[in-house]
């Protein structure tokens, strides 16, 4: 048995060594201060505010005019809503009453004396977040509220046993740019560290300790018996 334990130790470190090289978060990512310069500790007790984004459905109401008002007007996938006389107009990135404004201002200037218009979101497309990695059910998930990093994770149903608590990757789109930073989920739950928001699209990935794998591994293969058997 000694000797069966000797031949497989190549293979362990080669894995160990393989893992090293391409397991877990890339070492050169952002942590400590640097990673809440990037993803931000935030209020998710405040509610956030309440801007249009794509594939919402508005209503739009200018006072008298019933043919330019719209009962339900979807938000198109570049963030555009399509109004009578007016065609495409950038609402994404508003909250209602500014793109109420806005509308206001282009009515005013091609049609209207003084209009008064009255926006509102009647139905909000879903936010979600993706969380993979060591967690119980990676998947992607509907955010219902303004959520922080241990929020997302409690989503999937938690981390597993063999994940590692101070390789958590936040990765998020910054100006067209997707960028990343590690967290210590484990310094955060003890309070040692601050929690940060998980904003809609966000990616959350886990990282898994190898050691503790390895060894599970190891123990599914080689049934105790066999390993302590005298020799």
């Amino acid at each position: 048995m000694k000797r069966h334990l000797l031949a497989l130790l190549p293979t362990m470190l080669a894995a160990l060594a393989l893992a090293s090289c391409s397991g877990g978060p890339a070492p050169n990512l952002p942590s400590g201060s640097a990673a809440y310069d990037i993803v931000p500790v935030g209020d998710v007790v405040a509610p956030r505010r309440s801007e249009i984004g794509p594939n919402d459905e508005l209503s739009i109401s200018v006072f008298r005019e019933p043919e330019l008002s719209l009962e339900r007007a979807i938000v198109d996938s570049n963030g555009e809503v399509q109004v009578p006389l007016l065609g495409a107009v950038p609402a994404a990135g508003q909250t209602a009453a500014d793109f109420a404004r806005t509308l206001e201002r282009r009515f005013g200037q091609l049609y209207l004396v003084n209009p008064s218009v009255t926006v509102a979101i009647t139905e909000a497309a879903l936010s979600r977040v993706t969380v993979t990695g060591a967690v119980t059910k990676p998947g992607v998930y509907d955010m219902p509220s303004r959520i922080s990093l241990i929020d997302a994770v409690a989503l999937a149903a938690g981390p597993t046993n063999v994940a590692k608590f101070d390789s958590v990757v936040v990765f998020r789109r910054i100006d067209g740019e997707r960028v990343g930073a590690l967290f210590n989920l484990g310094a955060i739950n003890a309070g040692a560290a601050d929690d940060v928001e998980i904003l809609p699209g966000d990616q959350v990935i886990v990282g898994t300790d190898i050691m503790k794998q390895l060894y599970r591994d190891a123990l599914t293969t080689a049934p105790l018996i066999s390993i302590f058997r005298p020799f």
